[in-house]
């Protein structure tokens, strides 16, 4: 079992004190796969240790000692000698120091790798004590100014740091030296600043940060619930040397800036480990860089908790649960296809089934399931990789898009031969997702013949809790909605008037809304007789199918969300 902990020293140190089993071991990792949640965390919510036993067990394998960081008596110089990014990028506070010294507090056992880069960004030796999580936030908040405080206020501590270094350069410069881009790419602020930039992307829950280099600035965006949000730009300057920096944390390559590259990192973030889908893109004025943050933390994959009404659920469940056949998801770019995909993998991953994914790229690692990242620059296609699946004897394929007539062939072909096969397309609605497949010239008796059923789905942003207000619609917005006053009755719908808690913009968060055509004998028919998509679409209603505006609606009723949403998405 040493090798099942040699990645996580934690777990071998549990292991090599007696606390826990090889058998535990194997439970605390399928728990940490399956919540995102730390190791530590995974520990203490299954009461393995209280949060002090854990603390000593640490302190004694590092030779520490445990603090009560609020009796602590720690000097104003002494705090000041990290900056508030780096206190609340690592959690930790400092307690003591020397000549060219640091002792940080910090709650759980740091990784090598994290310990070299705070001695770096800090230029100083450092050495560290244990102390609780609680009292670690709260000091970090009272010492560096509340979590609410503006980045705004924690750049200007920076921007002299920017000013005094050496290393940073011009964007667009012409032969810029190499080695000179690479020394900027690894300043101690400009690390800085970009561990900063991620921090603030997490805590915000942004799903993606864009790094945007124009004529005469650097944009900064994340993406929170579907809209963009600009962040304070920092120098145009800076553009080269962040982006390198980024691009060497996710192994491309910084001195290739004409061609398009993509890769990922995986980092500790206020203390949450967070993987990052990383893609570069030459513009005329630089790279633009975005991250697609993975934060298994604030994503469930598990079916029951993607908020599905309960017949729909049933349906579901019931459908993936059959021994072949095809099921489709459908939706633009960033409806959750994918979460809906591995949430219905994860249902039915159990010892008796072989599951294999091909992906571009992988989003999620999930325990007990093959995933295949699929790159056409090594000649590792869809149809190549999938081809190859057939020969490992699979009882499950997950195809990430079914994009042309091969990839959708292969996929009928290993439904007709007995396997369960999940994909997703890119349609408006359930019922085009058959046109579609038609469209690609596949023919309608093999539609009919494999596909289960297809989910159609969008996100729409939830209302803000702390600022939910209830109103009583007006006639207008009930004509939008195709609603009489009389399917309202009493209830009222809902809107964010915009707090704090939601950053003015009276939403926080997403919930999806659905549609389910399940192919049924009478759908069937349709197919075979290739007819159009309203067609089928009017069809499946009478048999009892909820559009998406229906589900949209029953949303604005319960109060989940507004009716600017629904009637933008549907």
């Amino acid at each position: 079992m040493a090798t099942a902990t040699q990645n996580e020293p934690l777990l071998q140190m549990l292991l090599d004190h007696g606390v826990v089993s090889a058998e535990q071991v194997q439970d605390i990792r399928e728990e940490q796969t399956r919540s995102g949640k730390p190791f530590r965390d995974v520990i203490l919510n299954m009461e393995i240790l209280t949060e002090a036993e854990l603390l000593q067990l640490v302190a004694e394998g590092l030779g520490t000692r445990v603090i009560n960081l609020p009796a602590t008596d720690i000097p104003p110089d002494v705090i000041h000698i990290i900056p508030a990014s780096v206190a609340r990028m690592y959690n930790v506070v400092p307690v003591e120091m020397g000549n060219d010294s640091v002792t940080l507090a910090t709650h759980d056992l740091m990784s090598p790798a994290t310990l070299d880069e705070l001695q770096f960004v800090l230029s100083r030796d450092i050495s560290l004590v244990m102390a609780r999580e609680d009292d670690l936030k709260m000091c970090v908040n009272q010492f560096y100014g509340d979590e609410s405080a503006p980045v705004t206020e924690m750049l200007s501590a920076l921007e002299s740091e920017f000013e005094a270094t050496e290393h940073v350069v011009e964007i667009g410069k012409e032969g810029v030296n190499e080695k000179f881009v690479e020394e900027a790419a690894s300043s101690a602020p400009v690390i800085r600043f970009v561990n900063l930039v991620l921090y603030q992307a997490v805590t915000d829950r942004a799903s993606d940060i864009h790094f945007e280099p124009f004529e005469n600035e650097f944009k900064i965006r994340y993406r929170v619930d579907g809209a963009l949000y600009e962040m304070a730009p920092p120098p145009k300057r800076l553009a080269l040397p962040v982006i390198s920096r980024i691009k060497v944390m996710s192994g491309l390559n910084i001195a290739e800036r004409r061609l398009p590259q993509d890769g990922r990192l995986q980092m500790n973030v206020a203390g949450r480990q967070i993987d990052f889908r990383v893609s570069s893109l030459p513009t005329q004025f630089g790279e633009s860089v975005v991250l697609r943050v993975l934060d298994r933390g604030i994503v469930s994959l598990e079916l029951e908790n993607l908020g599905m009404p309960d017949d729909l659920y049933q349906g579901i469940v019931q459908d993936i649960e059959k021994p072949n056949g095809i099921f489709l998801v459908t939706g633009p770019t960033g409806s959750g296809k994918t979460t809906t995909l591995y949430s219905a993998l994860r249902r039915i991953n159990r010892i008796e089934n072989k599951l294999l994914t091909a992906e571009d790229p992988v989003e999620y690692e999930i325990d007990g399931i093959v995933q295949v990242p699929v790159s056409d620059n090594v000649g590792n296609s869809f149809e190549r990789v999938l081809r190859a699946f057939l020969r490992q004897d699979p009882d499950v394929l997950m195809i990430g898009e079914i994009r042309d007539l091969i990839t959708a062939h292969i996929a009928i072909h290993a439904s007709l031969t007995g396997h369960l096969v999940f994909s997703t397309l890119h349609t408006n609605d359930a019922a085009g997702a058959i046109t579609r497949l038609i469209d690609m010239d596949v023919e309608p008796y093999l539609i009919s013949s494999t596909l289960e059923a297809v989910l159609g789905q969008r996100l729409v942003r939830r209302i803000c809790e702390q600022c939910k207000t209830a109103f009583r619609p007006e006639q207008k917005q009930l004509d939008q909605l195709g609603l009489t006053e009389a399917d309202v009755g009493d209830r009222n719908f809902c809107y964010g008037a915009g707090c704090t808690h939601c950053n003015g913009s009276g939403y926080r968060g997403r919930k999806g809304i659905y549609e389910y055509l399940s192919i049924s004998d009478p759908i069937r028919d349709l197919i075979n007789q290739r007819q159009p998509t309203l067609i089928i679409r009017q069809r499946a209603i009478e048999l009892g199918m909820r559009t998406l505006r229906q589900d949209g609606i029953r949303n604005i009723l319960d109060g989940y969300t507004t009716v600017d949403e629904v009637i933008r998405y549907t």
